[in-house]
């Protein structure tokens, strides 16, 4: 079973959520977050949505870091009602998912996460193989998509 974490239900994180699961990328999408009912909501909404997308995706929402135990892929992304995870917040959160989830690879989806990257590698010891970041990425498409205008 192939099976995604995404820690946050902000604006990035439910948008993430659905893409997964509008694409089949993951057979079990949780989208985890300390407002329990928000990512709780969020799940189902996107859930409700499945069968006019054609999508076969399980996405359930929860509050409890160690549900992403299990997980191959974890996406950090943004808290609801807050920014992206960073700092010292975001590199507490990744050594807690790194103990629950020691084989994950750690995305982070944040344009700002740089940082948060940079210091998993350095101050947790993640090998870089495990642990990358999207916004070369965002940057590389908002680039293209200003080139095209």
């Amino acid at each position: 079973m192939r099976e995604v974490a995404i820690i946050g239900a902000g604006e990035l994180g439910g948008m993430a959520a659905h893409v997964l699961a509008r694409r089949h990328a993951a057979d079990l999408i949780r989208l985890i977050d300390d407002r329990r009912a928000a990512a709780e909501g969020k799940a189902l909404d996107i859930m409700q949505a499945a069968p006019l997308e054609h999508s076969a995706a399980t996405v359930v929402g929860a509050s409890d870091v160690s549900t992403a135990a299990g997980a191959g892929i974890v996406v950090l992304a943004d808290v609801m009602g807050g920014g992206a995870w960073q700092g010292d917040a975001g590199v507490r959160r990744l050594e807690q998912l790194n103990v629950v989830a020691p084989r994950a690879l750690f995305v982070c989806a944040g344009a700002t996460q740089r940082e948060l990257v940079e210091r998993g590698a350095r101050e947790l010891g993640l090998l870089r193989t495990r642990i990358v970041g999207s916004a070369a990425h965002a940057l590389a498409a908002a680039a293209t998509a200003l080139v095209a205008l």
